[in-house]
């Protein structure tokens, strides 16, 4: 297996990490919406200025708007392609997946097989392809702000860099922003480095990332604020729109050990995203698991921190940060709900599981 595809199975597979909650004050999360439809796989939600949502299901490949008030969600653009040419239009995409509204009323759309991110509207119409400068290599840039500007990690730094055979192991990756103009780029933040460890494929032996080990989580608010979100000592650092950087207060955290179902969970899936099937393997994993396995960025200032669970089982708890550097409350959603995103006022959205495995798109009230 080569080492740009094993790092990104692991890094899938590091992200559905699990822990548990204290005992402090946990307000629960209600559903008050849910949106007509079950689907497969869903991406990140959006919420335009209008009130409707766009979401992607990956596992379907399909583009769809949501109305909450209407009632209805509905599949956009052109039915997905195996091939796709250089000039198509907008409305066609092989693998759409990011979301990031990038305007009052225009969404980008990360197609990760097409390498190329083009525009809707909150209606469903697709308004263009939109020119990303090459920065840092050829990877799709996934965060973006409101003012014309994106912002990318230069995960190149740990993936080997530019020479074959040659292994990097840098203390810290740059987070980069640059007009989508010019492409010229500063460097805004860091992140830290993994933990990296000894993987065994058959008796071949690679240094990867350790499963479950503290990574760092970085956004982008619509104001050009950057947060990053830090896994070794849990708290949220921020490099504000008017470049003021604020360090964020760390917070205690449950340390919960990670079990023999995670490592057989783990190894699993990297058995199905490629790892051969009748070899042994072997990969690092890290003995205690993060203070949290996700994050994700609130318009109002907010960042959503999902705290580690045990169990994918046990109710998702988000311990949530504010521009401030300091932590302010706890949520706590219905079993099987996970927060995937927020609209243009604060409105949160989630994605449900349903019985048969399937997943519903919801508005919350937290």
């Amino acid at each position: 297996m080569s080492r740009r595809l094993l790092l990104a199975v692991l890094t899938l597979a590091a992200c559905r990490a699990g822990g548990g909650a204290d005992a402090q004050q946990v307000t629960d999360a209600t559903i008050e919406a849910t949106l007509p439809g079950r689907f497969g796989t869903l991406s990140n939600v959006v919420g335009t200025a209008t009130g409707k949502v766009l979401f992607a299901d990956t596992k379907a490949r399909r583009l769809f708007v949501g109305d909450f008030a209407a009632g209805r969600a509905d599949s956009i653009g052109v039915a997905r392609t195996d091939t796709l040419k250089a000039d198509a239009p907008a409305e066609q995409y092989k693998f759409p997946g990011s979301l990031t509204l990038v305007g009052p009323d225009s969404v980008a759309v990360v197609d990760f097989a097409a390498l190329r991110v083009t525009t809707w509207s909150s209606a469903g119409k697709a308004l263009g392809v939109l020119r990303v400068p090459a920065v840092l290599g050829p990877a799709p840039v996934v965060n973006y702000d409101q003012r014309g500007r994106g912002y990318k990690v230069d995960f190149a730094a740990i993936l080997g860099g530019s020479e074959p055979g040659t292994a990097i192991r840098p203390d810290s990756i740059a987070v980069v922003r640059f007009p989508l103009a010019t492409g010229t780029f500063d460097t805004v933040a860091f992140l830290q480095a993994p933990e990296y460890g000894d993987a065994y494929v058959g008796e071949q032996m690679q240094q990867v990332p350790r499963v479950f080990g503290p990574n760092d989580y970085m956004g982008v608010l619509p104001d050009g604020a950057v947060w990053v979100a830090r896994g070794r000592q849990n708290r949220v650092d921020w490099v504000l729109a008017d470049g003021r950087r604020v360090r964020g207060t760390a917070r205690a955290f449950e340390k919960v050990k990670v079990s023999d179902a995670d490592t057989a969970r783990v190894i699993a899936q990297l058995r199905e995203r490629g790892l051969p099937q009748q070899v042994p393997v072997q990969f690092p994993f890290a003995e205690t698991k993060p203070p949290f396995e996700n994050a994700i960025g609130n318009p109002r200032g907010e960042v959503w921190l999902q705290r580690s669970r045990a169990s994918d089982t046990e109710p998702a708890v988000y311990d949530v940060w504010g521009q401030d550097g300091t932590w302010k409350r706890a949520v706590r959603c219905p079993a099987g709900v996970t927060v995937a995103g927020f609209g243009a006022g604060g409105e949160v959205y989630a994605s449900r599981r349903n019985d048969d495995g399937s997943r519903s798109v919801v508005r919350l009230k937290a």
